[in-house]
């Protein structure tokens, strides 16, 4: 139902629906208005305020353009058989005829029909309406949003997973509160984040952008502290494992050198000892003084013998035992040349980075610290940015 007003202008005497508003506007010569919201809204029995927040959406949805007063509807369809030339006729695409509540427009329009998109790029269509022409049924860039959702989420988790592993060994004596706080405040975050392309400027959205850009400072410092502790774990783990074999090393070459010094020592003595004196037989002037000569000279060789004896088999046994010792003497130089190559193994885990320390001529700790703060940082906003891009409109 519709009444007529003083000016000759057709005023609904019921509220209108947002598809019979949008019919109104392409009702109009040309697609276009430049009646205000306050007009508008008498005219389609709505509140001003309500007036400008559907002329935004219907902006933002790409259906109207809004220059200054003017009012464009800009969404098309293109009739069947279109070519260059033909008519455009300005339709939303699921928008039925005008209502009775309306004025017709003076050239009924023809019924619409849906055409490929070949014929849509063929028609010459004003700047206004190349805005947004779109053929029914199709989606375009849904797979590139999918990707960037999976490859969001998947950075998201890595970096959640990161951030908490860090914060648990920052707070060392909380291990299971400090879990459930990172879990609560990951989810809150991506919540956030795919909370603010829907909502207005306005206090609401700058406090969320806000608490955004804290918890990702925090992720950050979560993801430096796990990848630093990784490193360092790793580094002083092989040290120690390095240092305490060399230190036990040490000490048993220590020992074995000074068993092996000690029986070469007792060797060169027993070499260098004298033998048992004879005595010598000067002169001999009665027959008793030389049997006692020749007594004294037989018990001299029998204990020469003895004490020959006794050393050569003393000699034997130091150096047997000199060369058991020598021998193991060996085997620890050698496991200490394999605790030597074992260092350098635990050192060459760096070697990359050593190089490209040099590179730049800096120190290498620096390096790695600057490289594991890029990755801490960069990791939790590529996930943020590609959720953003994902849930875009």
């Amino acid at each position: 139902m519709a009444q007529m007003d003083d000016t000759g202008n057709v005023q609904p005497i019921r509220t209108i629906d947002d598809e019979a508003a949008l019919a109104w506007l392409r009702a109009q010569p040309g697609g276009r208005t430049k009646l205000s919201d306050a007009e508008l809204g008498r005219r389609w029995g709505w509140k001003r305020q309500r007036v400008g927040r559907r002329v935004k959406a219907w902006a933002k949805d790409g259906r109207i353009t809004r220059r200054g007063n003017t009012i464009t509807y800009t969404n098309v369809h293109v009739t069947e058989g279109a070519g260059p030339g033909t008519q455009v006729e300005l339709v939303p695409p699921s928008v039925p005829s005008p209502a009775p509540l309306l004025v017709p427009p003076a050239v009924p329009p023809a019924v619409p029909s849906l055409v490929p998109s070949r014929a849509v790029n063929d028609v010459r269509l004003p700047i206004a309406s190349k805005v947004d022409v779109q053929v029914p049924g199709r989606r375009h860039g849904g797979g590139i949003r999918f990707a960037a959702l999976i490859a969001a989420l998947a950075l998201a988790t890595v970096s959640g997973g990161f951030s908490i592993t860090g914060m648990t060994a920052i707070f060392v004596g909380a291990w299971w509160p400090v879990v459930g706080m990172g879990m609560a405040l990951e989810v809150g975050k991506l919540s956030a984040v795919a909370a603010l392309p829907t909502l207005r400027r306005g206090g609401l959205k700058t406090a969320l952008g806000i608490l955004v850009a804290v918890l990702m400072l925090l992720n950050a410092v979560g993801c430096f502290g796990f990848l630093s502790k990784a490193h360092i774990g790793h580094q002083v783990e092989g040290e120690t494992v390095v240092s305490a074999r060399a230190a036990d090393i040490e000490a048993r070459l220590a020992v074995q050198a000074e068993k092996v010094a000690d029986l070469t020592k007792q060797i060169a003595d027993l070499d260098a000892a004298r033998t048992i004196e004879t005595p010598s037989a000067g002169n001999l002037r009665t027959a008793s003084a030389i049997s006692a000569q020749a007594a004294a000279l037989a018990a001299a060789a029998r204990l020469r013998a003895a004490d020959d004896e006794r050393r050569q088999a003393k000699r034997t046994s130091l150096a047997d035992k000199l060369t058991v010792d020598a021998k193991a003497l060996a085997d620890l130089k050698i496991e200490k040349a394999k605790v030597d190559g074992d260092k350098r193994v635990a050192e060459a885990d760096l070697g990359p980075v050593r190089y490209l320390a040099t590179m730049i001529g800096g120190d290498d700790q620096d390096v790695l610290r600057w490289f594991i703060l890029a990755i801490a940082v960069l990791l939790d906003p590529a996930a943020v940015l590609l959720l953003l891009a994902a849930t875009r409109r």
